[in-house]
């Protein structure tokens, strides 16, 4: 087939295949995954002779063509070209699953019995909502679903939409887990946490820091090799939220989502990583809690840090997870209290599970504890704290667990109340 003419047939064979591709993407339905990779296919073998037409054309002109006939058949070929590869894109955008909609989440239900409060039942779920709108934009959210005093309590976890700068940045504005607070962001959920409740520093009444925020926030992460080192790499987040009230026992309330105060919290934190497994973090957060016993405003800081290890070691045959937090507040003293209002607290915490044992029921046990400390404002109506929590874990698979627990606790000032815990939770 001469030159001239090989490239009209061609021209007409590319935009025969991908009508059907164009179509689906106008029409606003799919094509199947088997459409979609014959049509990749196919991209690629008319893709390798339009290239062999072009060599042709520049090194064997064809005898009788002028010079105009060949430069137009030159422009077809390249507008062919460029047709097809729009005809690839607008394919796979209207394959099922390559962009739209993701849910996951968890799920738990457990069993509590303490020296103070009468034994009970919990159940709770949380689905998690994900959406791709396309390569930058991205979309979550989260509602938790409990039970509590026979009814049902919807609550919005978060909900964030983010931008994907670069591979260094990403903005997000909404609803998010505090990013100053590791455990919160990375291992609340019931499926992820070790055990059945959470340290006191972040459930207690008199909790340090907010567990979720509404503002906005830019985080990322930067590889050292950018500075000359071989590996290793630092996160960071910052973000501007609203700021709390301060409540008349001198505690912080943290859902400030209709803003009630208009002064905002600023915070960050900055992560190293320098090695795989192994992350140490500093946080902190600065702000003004409105005063309910006049209209001034207290300035409080508060500063975090977190060591995270987690690492198979042949040794022992199994794996050690080891994680720390320690956060401390520091906040203006009010008239109304009568006490300077310093709160800290944190916890500790081991497990390890047998990961390379012989038998697969060891493999599938894990032993945890964790210590808890919680340090409150002398003279407050709150009390000091320590808690002492050992348990045991066995995995039906990666994402759902079974777990047993037992607290030991010691109030200074206050009836000491040991608790009973199990705990069911899954991954989805």
């Amino acid at each position: 087939m001469k030159p001239l003419a090989m490239g009209l047939g061609l021209t007409a064979l590319v935009g025969a295949a991908y009508l059907p591709a164009a179509n689906a993407q106008n029409d606003g339905e799919y094509v199947s995954r088997e459409e979609y990779e014959k049509l990749k296919r196919d991209f690629e073998r008319m893709k390798a002779m339009l290239e062999q037409m072009e060599k042709r054309l520049a090194s064997q002109p064809e005898t009788g063509a002028s010079q105009e006939e060949v430069a137009t058949v030159r422009k077809e070929l390249k507008q062919v070209k460029k047709e097809a590869a729009e005809a690839k894109k607008q394919a796979k955008a209207a394959m099922p699953g390559i962009r739209k909609f993701l849910l996951t989440g968890y799920g738990f239900a457990g069993f509590s019995s303490s020296d103070l409060n009468d034994s009970s039942f919990n159940v709770g779920f949380n689905p998690i909502f994900l959406w791709k709108l396309n390569d930058q934009i991205f979309f979550e959210g989260e509602a938790e679903f409990e039970l509590e005093d026979g009814e049902t309590n919807v609550s919005l976890e978060f909900a964030q939409l983010s931008y994907l700068f670069n591979d260094y940045l990403t903005f997000g504005a909404g609803k998010f887990l505090n990013p100053t607070n590791y455990f919160i962001e990375r291992l609340h959920p019931a499926w992820i946490n070790k055990l059945p409740d959470q340290p006191l520093s972040i459930s207690d009444a008199n909790r340090i820091q907010a567990k979720a925020v509404l503002g906005a926030q830019v985080r990322g992460g930067i590889p050292l090799r950018i500075i000359g080192l071989e590996r290793g790499r630092l996160g960071y987040a910052v973000y501007v939220a609203n700021g709390p009230e301060m409540n008349d026992d001198g505690s912080l309330d943290f859902k400030n989502y209709g803003g009630f105060n208009s002064s905002k919290t600023v915070g960050g934190r900055i992560g190293f990583v320098p090695l795989p497994g192994f992350e140490v973090g500093y946080s902190f957060e600065v702000g003004r809690a409105r005063d309910p016993y006049s209209s001034s405003k207290l300035d409080f800081t508060t500063h975090v840090i977190d060591a995270n290890y987690v690492h198979i070691y042949r040794a022992i045959r199994g794996r050690i997870d080891l994680r720390a937090q320690w956060a401390w507040r520091n906040m203006d003293n009010s008239t109304g209290l009568g006490f300077d209002n310093e709160v800290s607290g944190g916890y500790g915490q081991i497990a390890y599970r047998p990961s390379l044992a012989q038998l697969k029921w060891i493999m599938d046990l894990e032993g945890v504890f964790r210590f808890d400390r919680q340090n409150q404002p002398n003279r407050s109506s709150f009390y000091d704290e320590n808690r002492y929590t050992i348990g045991m874990n066995y995995y039906f698979n990666p994402t759902t667990l079974f777990k047993f627990a037992y607290e030991f606790d010691d109030r200074q000032g206050a009836k000491d109340n040991d608790t009973l815990l199990f705990q069911i939770a899954t991954g989805f």
